[in-house]
């Protein structure tokens, strides 16, 4: 295995085996420095009981001789005690261990006064903690000093530690073995996504990853997937639906290219017969590179391939060189475009988006709107932050239940008439985006019958 593991599941199980290591590390070596101060704390009580007991039985001779009452106790036997005198002299000593005596720096060392303890080391390397003290008896002034052994102390301390050193490897084995079995079962979920991941594809984008429980982590990225998964499956199906839209309105005009085409190769005509066949072509040409170049604003614009300038802008002067631009279409109609409104009123816009939108509006209110008809531009400020450009026509209207569709690409509210108008389906979606771009709305109001109403609202 590498080290760090690729997998998530042994790195998962490294990381607890050497957590929980740690952790008991830090609390074996606790346990253990403790233990020690426990035991050494009681063998001090001891010492201190001794000394006690032997400041309880010493006595003073009226020679000044030094006397102990129970030197023939069996109990008392097992205990070493020095008597000391303050010049050094040593009146009293009880050897009950088998190892050599003290050093000889013990003899002569001084206490100031009270008790003190300190652990010492034998010549045959056998561990003693001795208590010494300074004590007054009958105005006599003596230094006691008890010992006893630390050997049993350090064996106690010895084989906790061996317990210690043989249990821990053994705790990080079942740390190991548990915490992969907890790793590998809580990681579960995420292998049956995986597996659920594998088999979705472009034929069964509905499927969704199994979400075992929507409370936790793991849920809840399950939960993030599968909301993806619903965007990718609509962006899907709209392209899919696009692209056979697409190929539908190409193929028409490619059609009527070809079978004129056909037609005019079969028989020889005058020229005037030629010219028209042209003319019909170039009609269907112009009708083509339209549908291209509105694919291709859409293209860019479902990329973010736009590069948007946001200027301040004169809503007024801006119109009237749109509607300049488009007047010939409408005064084939004999129709009229009138503009009114505050020519005061600014909007924050990028010129070329808002010219196309605005275009397009324009370009479908000429084209459903009887002749003889007029149409309007009003320029009304909405409000303080946003200023409104409303396009009005007298055109048959939009049912009610077809307003929400007029935005999608390649909708047509009349099918049958739409293509002989030259239209694509596509000039109100290339509108709305074009808004959209630039932080710009697009509304409808629409009676059928008595005309439609397009309002774009933009930012002051």
């Amino acid at each position: 295995m590498s080290f760090p593991p690729k997998n998530v599941r042994a790195r998962l199980t490294l990381w607890y085996v050497l957590v929980l290591t740690s952790i008991l590390f830090v609390y074996a070596s606790l346990s253990f420095f403790l233990l020690f101060l426990n035991l050494r704390h009681n063998l001090d009580n001891l010492l201190k009981q001794d000394y006690d007991i032997v400041r309880s039985i010493t006595e003073i001779r009226p020679d000044g001789s030094v006397r102990i009452d129970s030197e023939d106790d069996p109990l008392f036997k097992e205990r070493w005690v020095e008597l000391w005198l303050p010049n050094g002299k040593l009146v009293f000593q009880n050897k009950p261990f088998t190892g050599p005596g003290l050093p000889p720096h013990f003899s002569t060392e001084k206490i100031t006064g009270g008790t003190s303890f300190r652990s010492r080391r034998l010549g045959n390397n056998d561990r003693i903690r001795v208590l010494t003290g300074k004590t007054n008896i009958e105005g006599k002034w003596l230094f006691i000093r008890v010992v006893r052994s630390e050997e049993p102390l350090r064996h106690q301390i010895t084989k906790f530690g061996w317990i210690l050193m043989l249990t821990l490897p053994l705790a990080m084995v079942i740390a190991g073995i548990g915490g992969y079995s907890l790793a590998k079962r809580f990681l579960a979920p995420v292998d049956q996504m995986a597996k659920k991941a594998r088999k979705i594809s472009g034929e069964n984008l509905q499927e969704r990853l199994p979400v075992v429980n929507p409370g936790d982590e793991l849920g809840n990225l399950a939960l993030a997937i599968n909301e993806l998964l619903e965007r990718i499956q609509k962006y899907f199906l709209r392209l899919k639906q696009f692209t056979s839209d697409a190929a539908h309105e190409l193929r028409t005009p490619l059609t009527a290219i070809r079978s004129i085409g056909e037609v005019s190769l079969q028989n020889q005509r005058e020229a005037g017969y030629y010219r028209d066949i042209i003319g019909s072509m170039l009609e269907e040409n112009n009708y083509l590179t339209h549908l291209v170049d509105s694919l291709l604003f859409l293209t860019r614009a479902d990329s973010n391939a736009f590069k948007v300038h946001i200027e301040p802008i004169e809503l007024y002067p801006f119109v009237e060189r749109t509607v300049e631009f488009i007047k010939a279409l409408a005064e084939e109609k004999n129709q009229s475009l009138l503009i009114r409104g505050d020519k005061q009123v600014r909007a924050k816009a990028d010129r070329t988006l808002l010219w196309q939108a605005l275009l397009n509006l324009i370009d479908n209110a000429i084209k459903y709107s009887p002749e003889n008809s007029s149409i309007t531009v009003q320029i009304i400020p909405a409000g303080e932050t946003h200023a409104r450009i409303d396009v009005n026509d007298q055109g048959p209207g939009i049912p009610e239940a077809q307003r929400e569709k007029i935005f999608d690409r390649f909708y047509r509210v009349d099918k049958g008439r739409s293509r002989d108008m030259g239209g694509s389906g596509l000039g109100l979606a290339i509108a709305q985006w074009a808004l959209q771009l630039q932080g710009g709305t697009i509304r409808v109001e629409s009676r059928t019958g008595k005309g439609s109403s397009f309002s774009i609202i933009l930012p002051v």
